[in-house]
């Protein structure tokens, strides 16, 4: 029987070992002072020949004469301790992960469960936009125009409902006949006043671009205030029959913060 010295690679701890002990040609030892686990090559016969070491290094090696009161898997690198963290590999870490993965999938179970009572329904929120309102305050009446023969003439006003100004105010209103069917549509922007006398001498086109001037007349529909109120006047020419008109509709299409 021979014996050889081994040292171990991570604290650097010197230990003598049986050479019977390495039966393989590469055997698995584990350090008993740091526990590290290390490969050490089977020697050769020619190979096994005294090593001395220091008292120091020898204060690590189990003595061999002298009894050994220290458990035996310290005594000396073990072998059979591969043999333990294998069972522990096979048997124990399997076990842990599936007692992990009943706990993962209870958990799933019960907020999946849980989510389908407390799901939050996603609602889409537009940009604030102007709140501009009609007043109820409107009239409609007949003219005839020296230009463009009998209109319709629809004033009205409206009001900033908003916290901030508006600007840009266009209105749109539409005729109907009896069949509640749209015969007639015109727009024009706030703020543009006109007298009878103008929609009775003007030509039409010019009235017409006497609507649609955007920013109203000396700058009235620009920065209109929170509840301020603002005319308009819808001018409607080319009319149908008049016994076949019924009634008419008049809305805010699209104004801005200013």
């Amino acid at each position: 029987m021979a014996t050889i010295v081994i040292t171990c690679r991570s604290c650097g701890t010197k230990f003598r070992l049986d050479s019977d002990r390495l039966n393989k040609t590469r055997n698995k030892v584990r350090c008993s002072k740091c526990h590290e686990i290390f490969t050490v090559d089977q020697p050769d016969e020619d190979d096994l020949i005294h090593i001395e070491i220091s008292d120091e290094e020898n204060s690590y090696m189990p003595d061999a004469d002298a009894p050994d009161h220290r458990d035996s898997s310290e005594a000396q690198p073990s072998i059979g301790s591969i043999q333990e963290r294998s069972w522990m590999k096979k048997f124990v870490v399997p076990s842990i992960i599936t007692v992990a993965l009943i706990l993962v999938a209870a958990l799933i179970f019960e907020f999946g469960g849980r989510s389908k009572v407390l799901s939050v329904k996603t609602v889409s929120v537009e940009a604030q936009k102007p709140i501009v309102a009609i007043s109820d305050k409107m009239k409609a009446y007949y003219l005839e125009s020296m230009s463009a023969g009998e209109v319709l003439v629809i004033e009205g006003e409206v009001s900033n409902k908003s916290t901030k100004p508006v600007s840009f105010v266009m209105i749109q209103g539409q005729l109907f006949n009896r069949k509640d069917t749209a015969v007639l549509t015109q727009s024009c922007y706030a703020g543009n006043p006109l007298t009878r006398n103008d929609i009775i001498h003007l030509k039409f086109s010019e009235i017409q671009d006497k609507m649609l001037h955007r920013e109203g007349q000396n700058l009235k529909d620009v920065r209109i205030p929170p509840s301020g109120v603002v005319p308009f006047v819808l001018v409607f020419h080319g009319l149908p029959e008049i016994s076949t008109l019924t009634n008419y509709s008049v809305k805010v299409v699209s104004s801005q913060f200013n």
